[in-house]
């Protein structure tokens, strides 16, 4: 089979790869779709080159099911279905996933729809974390892939959903899928447009769903917080995307809660628990990976999470090392799906 490799050298190519090998507890999908998740994608590039060696790339696909190991219940042959998982659902044109990392698709939603499931869990957790009540104002900051879904499933609890990022296009794709106003921090400081969109007031909660160096967004999320009747700032940010920052901690910050929403749901990265070996609840408030990527799942397929704004391209597997070429101009560069038409 063929597999998109992050070698050596940094750069991505379309390697031939052994088929994995199906274990217990797993189901083998032959690929239809998969989704590029760009920011650890990308990261994961760097990882290559600066440490020589060589990472699979990818986490999120669809396709139907060939195989099915021993201890899996809930999936039969021939099921469409998605699936998700760091090391596990590559972009490769087989791949051996465990079982509660996959849910099934619905016959009328399309692989290059519900590939959006996977990525749509980690935002989905996002916002678990920020234990959202209905009543909030809420900064998304980032409108790349993961911060524009972690500001449509804001939109489910509350309408005051704001966006701020450096890039006109991907504002706009945000507007139009309900983002009530958007900044852009190239024009303006987003402190002084938020605290003019809130009448002063501010908001609750900051998603950072940036990447890079992050001292001085994470200090001016800090001001755009909402003032508790005693003056001080209240509220959480709560960290999403992959970066850097020094934080000052005084007393003069407030009562802020500095939250980091890691991964998907629980049990992700558990072998044990997502091979069935192994149950145990998620915290309060928050759900299991498995739930997670079923309700995203039903979210595409009755469109509260729309996609028209954010599919932006579709590429051809083979050639898929010309994708990542892509988000070197990232203006109007957002979702990106591989498509697969001769799996192997």
């Amino acid at each position: 089979m063929r597999a998109i490799i992050a070698e050596e050298d940094g750069l991505i190519r379309l390697r031939v790869s052994p088929l994995p090998q199906l274990q217990d507890g797993q189901i083998e999908i032959r690929t239809i779709c998969s989704l590029i998740s760009p920011g650890t994608e990308l990261h994961y590039a760097k990882e290559a080159l600066k440490n020589n060696t060589r990472y699979f790339l990818g986490y999120c696909a669809s396709g139907y099911i060939e195989r099915i190991g021993d201890d899996v219940k809930g999936f039969s042959i021939g099921d469409r279905v998605v699936a998700m998982g760091w090391g596990y659902a590559i972009h490769a044109e087989r791949i051996c996933v465990p079982h509660r990392l996959c849910a099934i698709i619905p016959d009328e939603l399309p692989f290059d729809d519900a590939v959006f499931a996977n990525l749509a869990a980690t935002a989905l957790h996002a916002i678990h974390r920020a234990r959202l009540s209905g009543s909030e104002q809420v900064l998304v900051i980032g409108a790349g892939l993961i911060g524009q879904i972690v500001a449509q499933c804001a939109q489910i609890y509350t309408s005051g959903v704001y966006m701020v990022d450096s890039l006109e296009g991907r504002l706009k794709a945000a507007q139009t899928a309900g983002a009530q106003f958007v900044f852009n921090s190239n024009k303006k400081s987003f402190v002084d447009s938020v605290l003019a969109a809130t009448e002063g007031k501010g908001v609750n909660t900051v998603f950072l769903c940036n990447t890079g160096e992050a001292t001085s967004v994470i200090a001016d999320s800090i001001k755009v917080l909402t003032a508790a009747p005693d003056g001080q700032k209240r509220g959480s940010l709560i960290c999403v995307g992959r970066f850097d920052a020094y934080i000052n901690f005084n007393v003069d910050m407030g009562n802020v809660d500095i939250r980091y929403a890691a991964r998907c749901g629980s049990g992700y990265r558990d072998d044990n628990y997502t091979h069935g070996r192994l149950d145990y609840l998620p915290p309060d408030g928050e759900a299991s990976v498995s739930s997670n990527i079923q309700t995203c799942v039903q979210l595409i397929h009755n469109k509260t999470i729309r996609l028209d704004t954010i599919h932006t391209h579709r590429i051809a597997f083979d050639d898929a090392p010309t994708a990542y070429e892509l988000f070197k101009n990232p203006e109007s560069v957002i979702g990106v799906t591989l498509h697969y038409n001769n799996p192997i």
